[in-house]
């Protein structure tokens, strides 16, 4: 076998490296141009009007205007990217976030639009019950207004947390949000099991009537709890108040209050002694078992991710369950 000298072998090496680096760098420098024209390209999104927005690169100074995007922001982006959020976020009667809202310091509504230009948002979040003429005013001085539908069920809650992942550029985030909301329901789901009676239940007023509505969230919470709100066997189709009488003649097993004082006079035992005194309810099971719950209003209110949790608080009361 012929021999080299150690100074020509050294110099082929040398060679095949050279070669292999030329073979090497259109591929990777190829492959560096792609993913910047990838990220140059931005992305686009449309909103519950249609509408169309176009975004270089994610948005690093988001508004929202509802408690609802407040929540879900607050676990798909950091909180250094979100400049202001609703003025509701502070309510922890409201607001299961009011802890983590100090760190943000502003504040909006949709009744300033001069203040939210002054803001100087990547993106706005505005529910879509605001006035049309503020969303116009809005995207007339040029503001990048993203309209969302708001949630009314779990359904759609997952549907707007999808979306609102999309916006802000934290689809993965987003994924991974929507399934720790099915793991907990699952989770519920099985400590509950099978109960061999499904517990009838009313959401009640301070004034000792009740309201019930086809497209509450509440009607879901119940379906995932496994108790059944009885005022679905009135067969309303559209948004009610419910009287005394009605409310006597389901004789549901359980009355339900909300904590939250919403205007500095509610008082939720206030209300519950009340209902107890009540001499109108005095033949219904409710009263007569002295089942009357007083449920956390930032979950039973919620149309985020923390909707699961008002499911867990109902299935303890109805099952005596712990999760």
């Amino acid at each position: 076998m012929k021999k080299y000298s150690d100074s020509t072998y050294m110099y082929v090496l040398f060679s095949i490296l050279v070669i292999l680096v030329m073979l090497l760098l259109p591929t990777g420098c190829k492959q560096n141009k792609e993913n910047a024209e990838t990220s140059t390209h931005g992305y686009t999104v449309t909103d519950a009007q249609g509408v169309t927005l176009h975004f270089d690169a994610k948005p690093q100074r988001i508004v929202s205007l509802s408690i609802s995007t407040d929540e879900i922001l607050l676990d798909l982006v950091d909180s250094k990217r979100i400049v202001a959020l609703s003025k509701l976020a502070d309510d922890p009667g409201i607001s299961n976030i009011a802890k983590q809202a100090q760190n943000i310091q502003g504040r909006a509504t949709g009744e300033s639009a001069e203040l939210l230009l002054a803001l100087n948002p990547d993106v706005l979040l505005v529910p879509d019950f605001t006035k049309a003429e503020t969303i116009q005013a809005l995207r007339d001085m040029q503001l990048k207004v993203y309209v969302y539908k708001t949630p009314h069920d779990i359904t759609s809650v997952r549907k707007c947390i999808s979306n609102l992942g999309m916006v802000v550029g934290e689809n993965e985030r987003a994924q991974k949000l929507i399934d720790k909301m099915d793991k907990h329901l699952q989770e519920i789901s099985q400590a509950i099991g099978q109960p061999s009676q499904e517990k009838s239940v009313i959401f009640m007023r301070d004034n000792g009537g009740a309201y019930y509505s086809p497209q509450s969230s509440f009607n879901e919470i119940c379906r995932y709890a496994k108790v059944r709100n009885a005022l679905t066997g009135l067969h309303y189709d559209k948004p009610m108040d419910i009287s005394q009488e009605e409310v006597i003649r389901l004789n549901p097993d359980a009355f339900l209050l909300s904590d939250w004082n919403y205007d500095g006079k509610h008082d939720a035992d206030i209300a519950k002694k009340a209902l107890l005194d009540n001499p109108s309810y005095q033949s219904t099971k409710a009263i007569q078992n002295k089942e009357i719950y007083i449920l956390p209003s930032a979950h039973l209110l919620a149309v985020s991710q923390y909707t699961v949790e008002a499911v867990a608080d109902l299935a303890r009361v109805a099952y005596g369950i712990e999760i």
